[in-house]
C-alpha cells in the first residue's frame, strides 16, 4: 500500500510544531489487502461547523465559485459553471482558483489552463482581475461576460472586478489547515469522502465540501487530485496532491 512521507511543520517564532505526515497518499500505511477486498481507511475526526452561505434572492448573475481540478468538463466545477452561464445568458461571477504553471502578464488579456490534461481554456481580456496565490495557483476573480469559443475554450470579458466577498465559503486558511494538530487526518478523511462522493456522482455532499474547504484553495485543490486519483484506481494511488498542497508550510525533516 502507498503511505505518506513524514514532513515537518515549518517552526513558528512561538511555538516549534511537531511532525505530521501529509503525503503522496492518504491512506493507512502497511495494511493488507486480501483478494477481492478493499478495506475503507476513513480517519475518525470531531465534527466541524460548516458555514452557509446563502444565494441572495437577487443575484443576477452565475456564481462561478471553486477551484478547479482541470480535467474533462464532468470532473471540473469551474468549467461547469461557465458552461452554465452561457447556456442561461447570464454574466458569470468568477472567483475561481486555477493551478498553473503558465506565466500570467501583469496587463492584457491572460489565459489560464489548468496543467491536468484535457482540461478547459479560459481566456480574460484584463489580466488586472488574475492574482498569484501560492506558487502555481492564480485566483481569476471579476464579474465577466462570457463566451464559448469551442468545447472547451471560453473567452471572458471584465465588466466588474469587485470582489463579492458575501458569495465566497468561510473558514480556516491554507496555512491553518496545513498546520493544524490533526490536518493530516482531516485532509485524508476529506479526499476519502470526495472519492466516494465521485464514485456516487452525489452533488449535495459535494457543494458541502466546498463549503467547508473552499477557503483553503490549494488543499481544497489537493483533495479533488486526490479523491479522483483514489476514485480512478480504487484507492490504489493518490499521488502527490496533498504534499503540494502543503509544501510552502512544512519543511523536510533533517
Amino acid at each position: 500500500m502507498p503511505h505518506a512521507l513524514p514532513l515537518r511543520r515549518r517552526t513558528h517564532s512561538r511555538t516549534a510544531l511537531t511532525a505530521i505526515g501529509i503525503g503522496a497518499a492518504v491512506l493507512v500505511a502497511g495494511c493488507q489487502v486480501v483478494e477481492g477486498e478493499r478495506p475503507v481507511e476513513t480517519p475518525s475526526v470531531s465534527p466541524e461547523d460548516v458555514t452557509a452561505v446563502p444565494t441572495p434572492s437577487d443575484l443576477d448573475v452565475t456564481p462561478v465559485i471553486d477551484v478547479s481540478p482541470g480535467g474533462p468538463q464532468e470532473t471540473d466545477p469551474v468549467w461547469q459553471g461557465l458552461a452554465q452561464a452561457v447556456e442561461s445568458g447570464t454574466d458569470a461571477y468568477v472567483h475561481a482558483w486555477i493551478h498553473t504553471d503558465q506565466e500570467v502578464p501583469e496587463e492584457g488579456e491572460a489565459t489560464l489552463t489548468p496543467d491536468t490534461p484535457d482540461s478547459v481554456s479560459i481566456t480574460v481580456d484584463d489580466a488586472s482581475a488574475v492574482t498569484q496565490g501560492q506558487p502555481g495557483f492564480h485566483l481569476l476573480d471579476a464579474t465577466v461576460e462570457v463566451e464559448q469559443l469551442g468545447a472547451s475554450a471560453f473567452s471572458l470579458t471584465v465588466v466588474d472586478a469587485e470582489t463579492r466577498p458575501d458569495l465566497l465559503p468561510q473558514g480556516p486558511d491554507d496555512e491553518a489547515r496545513c498546520t493544524a494538530d490533526d490536518a493530516n487526518e482531516r485532509i485524508q478523511a476529506a479526499s476519502q469522502v470526495l472519492a466516494d462522493v465521485i464514485r456516487e456522482d452525489d452533488a449535495e455532499q459535494r457543494e458541502q465540501l466546498r463549503l467547508q474547504w473552499g477557503a483553503s484553495p490549494a488543499v481544497w485543490w489537493g483533495i479533488q487530485r486526490t479523491a479522483s486519483a483514489l476514485a480512478s484506481t480504487d484507492g490504489d494511488s493518490a499521488g502527490d496532491f496533498l504534499l503540494e498542497a502543503c509544501a510552502p508550510y512544512l519543511e523536510d525533516e533533517g
